[in-house]
């Protein structure tokens, strides 16, 4: 069943629920209404009778008697007939049907204020039955034919449950017309994920009606469409990418090994080179392989859980590390900072800043680190970014027309702006006050650091 007919289904069930309590409750308070008449009518032509007095003298032998003056209370509808203590009848009315008597009735003999009113069916007629008593011997019964008002009762619930069956009918139309509307975006979206399934196709946005739920709804799948859209268009950047970056050490690593093979009249200082460039060409490939993985994928960011993490500690670490293979001074000037973060890519995102820093400083110039709260900033001696290519230092490959003899993949300022970018942090670059580039970040502090 589809979700059009399911809501239609919902809607007229719940106007059928509506309809049938409505209806029910009309038909119970009309029922009584009338019933309550009658009732009312019996009682009080009772009491009529009952106020005369005793009314003994006047019945005759015969016990039928006529619609004289003392009876003129009863319409023809109407049914009359009194008897005694043992269930005798002593009265009733010409031409009126015998009324049946029960020990209920019996019983009211003598009790002044008692009467009872009950239902009963006379050769297949329904009336509706008064009992009091009369005198102290007495008792008195009239009965009014129900057939009449039964009509009218009946002839009610069928109009209501008729008019109610139509309105539940109406009600189920309107609701497929009205949840065919309501759900034409639900429809759009099933279609245009459809189409993106079949062809791939990330270009086919829905068009946004309204900002209620099925206008989020729609708006959200526009959101992740860009974001598939983005994502594919990345994915596709870093793999041309990646084939222009690894077909240079492939093609130099393909050439000396050939020469290689053909070494027999190569003298061993020749040989010895060949494989020192074949070592330098294949660390370089190893370096970049690694740091494209780590940018293809986000192993990282689901494996390694968050912590507080403090940017001073991960900065020494770094700086000791930094000293010891490179023999470089790295003068660290840290002044706390406590975050909410992954402690592996921050430590990585730094050590690509003081690698960065340690490729372009002369031999003996110091790499300046300071931390500040969440702002970690390296300063090098180098020749400095030129202003026009600040901006793009942070993209993948690139790299500026004076680094393109330097080794390096342009991989590691976009490693760490992916990191910083996962912390909600900024990167930057700009001019180091005694020359060079200042590289740094920035993310957010925890509550207590702030």
């Amino acid at each position: 069943m589809t979700l059009r007919a399911r809501l239609s289904l919902l809607v007229a069930l719940a106007v059928a629920l509506a309809v049938a309590a409505v209806a029910g409750a009309a038909y119970v308070s009309a029922a009584r209404e009338a019933r309550g008449e009658i009732d009312g009518f019996l009682v009080q032509r009772a009491s009529v009778l009952t106020a005369l007095g005793d009314l003994g003298n006047r019945f005759p032998a015969s016990r039928e008697m006529g619609m004289g003056p003392v009876f003129d209370v009863f319409g023809p509808d109407s049914a009359f007939q009194a008897f005694q203590t043992d269930g005798e009848v002593v009265a009733y009315l010409r031409g009126g049907p015998p009324l049946p008597i029960s020990k209920d009735d019996r019983a009211v003999i003598g009790a002044p204020t008692l009467y009872s009113l009950r239902d009963v069916w006379v050769d297949g007629v329904h009336y509706r039955m008064v009992t009091a008593p009369y005198g102290d011997s007495l008792a008195i019964q009239i009965a009014r034919d129900m057939t009449e008002t039964d009509a009218i009762v009946n002839g009610l619930r069928l109009r209501l449950f008729s008019i109610g069956g139509l309105g539940v009918i109406l009600a189920a139309l309107m609701g497929w017309m009205v949840a065919g509307r309501a759900l034409k975006p639900v429809g759009e979206l099933t279609a245009t994920a459809e189409h993106v399934a079949t062809t791939q196709d990330l270009d086919a946005p829905i068009e946004v009606e309204g900002d209620d739920e099925i206008g989020r709804l729609a708006s959200s799948f526009n959101t992740m469409l860009r974001a598939l859209g983005a994502s594919r268009r990345q994915q596709q950047q870093l793999v041309a990418d990646a084939s222009h970056e690894l077909r240079t050490p492939l093609t130099s690593l393909r050439t000396n090994i050939e020469l290689l093979a053909r070494s027999d009249d190569m003298d061993g200082a020749e040989k010895q080179e060949l494989l020192a460039d074949v070592t330098y060409e294949l660390g370089e490939l190893t370096e970049l392989v690694s740091e494209l993985v780590e940018l293809a994928t986000d192993a990282r960011v689901t494996e390694e859980p968050v912590a507080e993490v403090d940017l001073a500690d991960i900065v020494d670490q770094v700086a000791e590390r930094a000293r010891r293979r490179t023999g470089r001074t790295v003068v660290v000037d840290a002044d706390g900072g406590t975050i909410e973060g992954r402690p592996g890519m921050l430590e990585r995102a730094v050590i690509n800043l003081v690698d960065n820093a340690h490729k372009w400083s002369p031999p003996d110039a110091p790499i300046e680190v300071s931390v500040r709260g969440g702002r970690v900033e390296v300063a090098d001696r180098g020749p400095g970014i030129d202003r026009e290519d600040r901006s793009f230092v942070f993209d993948r490959f690139y790299r500026a027309a004076s680094a393109r003899s330097m080794p390096g993949s342009g991989l590691g300022l976009s490693i760490v702006k992916q990191v910083v970018d996962l912390h909600g942090g900024r990167v930057w670059v700009d001019e180091g006050p005694a020359g060079g580039a200042r590289v740094g970040f920035e993310v957010p502090v925890t509550a207590a650091q702030s």
